[in-house]
């Protein structure tokens, strides 16, 4: 599903009453996922966006790409992706590189080193690209941390809201960044991923899409533990068949982070990223995630 334009979805955003969300004070970099082609987060102020290879050059004016590299389970840079890099590490459309959704090191114990391989050849081509992944799982957080994988960004993906959740359980968010702590990924390198998505419309589906209400309760949490993130992340805009409806679908939830987004500005910076000190590598019953499409437009 797709919104008609930038111009029509403004109009439908003026007609909803304003209440200021308190998170995004520094942050200037609003990622969005799953856009189908659809050009109208950017009217959200949405400024990073989900988007392929070849896809870059088509991203609206203001608007630069988080371009997915990715797999479930990260494979040694062979010679493809070396030259996706090199055609894109001088491009400044690109704020940086999706590599991973997920990686559990259980099913992927090469992951970790295969991973560092990607981010090393990144950082060879352009030091000042950004690259990320997102983890859920405790047990997998220490071995895919940045010291390990040489990654700039992580992102945490607890979703509150569900049906055995329907207040919504901000607790996840506290817990993931305390896994976060002790597993030894720095504070400065989280991304919060906000759940802008749920499940209502598919049979069997576990997740609730947050009501307006909800969702500024969650960015509030979220803003206690990650005040100033280098990245933000709304999971997620299109509908895919593990999750609908989505932002796409709620102009009261678009309300929402409309206001968020405004906060931080709306321009990505292109602030250098952190510095990873890399440390040698020594030697899941939960309900399923949405994951990553695949793919962008």
């Amino acid at each position: 599903m797709r919104i008609a334009g930038s111009l029509a979805l403004v109009m439908v955003l003026a007609l909803i009453p304003f209440a200021a969300v308190s998170n995004g004070a520094s942050t200037t970099a609003h990622f969005i996922a799953n856009l189908g082609g659809s050009t109208a987060p950017a009217a959200l102020g949405y400024n990073v966006f989900d988007t392929s290879p070849s896809n870059v050059g088509n991203l609206p004016s203001g608007v630069r790409g988080l371009v997915w590299l990715g797999q479930k389970c990260p494979t040694t840079a062979d010679a493809s992706f070396r030259s996706a890099i090199d055609n894109l590490s001088t491009n400044e459309r690109v704020f940086g590189y999706y590599l991973s959704d997920e990686p559990h090191i259980s099913d992927c114990p090469g992951g970790p080193a295969a991973l560092k391989s990607r981010t090393d050849y990144i950082r060879s081509k352009n030091s000042s690209q950004y690259t990320f992944i997102v983890l859920d799982d405790q047990v997998d957080m220490t071995p895919f941390r940045p010291a390990v994988t040489g990654v700039h960004l992580v992102g945490l993906d607890p979703y509150p809201c569900s049906i055995a959740n329907p207040q919504c359980d901000l607790t996840k968010i506290g817990q993931r960044v305390g896994w976060a702590d002790t597993a030894g990924i720095p504070r400065s390198q989280l991304v919060p991923t906000f759940q802008c998505f749920g499940q209502n419309n598919i049979s069997g589906g576990y997740y609730t899409l947050p009501t307006a209400t909800q969702l500024r309760a969650m960015l509030a949490e979220w803003a206690k533990y990650l005040p100033d993130p280098v990245m933000d992340y709304s999971y997620s805009w299109g509908n895919q068949s593990s999750s609908n409806p989505t932002l796409v679908n709620s102009p009261a939830l678009q309300q929402v982070m409309a206001e968020h987004n405004a906060v931080g500005g709306p321009t990505a910076t292109t602030t250098p990223p952190p510095t990873v000190t890399v440390t040698p590598t020594p030697t899941r019953t939960k309900k399923p995630h949405p994951t990553h499409s695949g793919h962008a437009g």
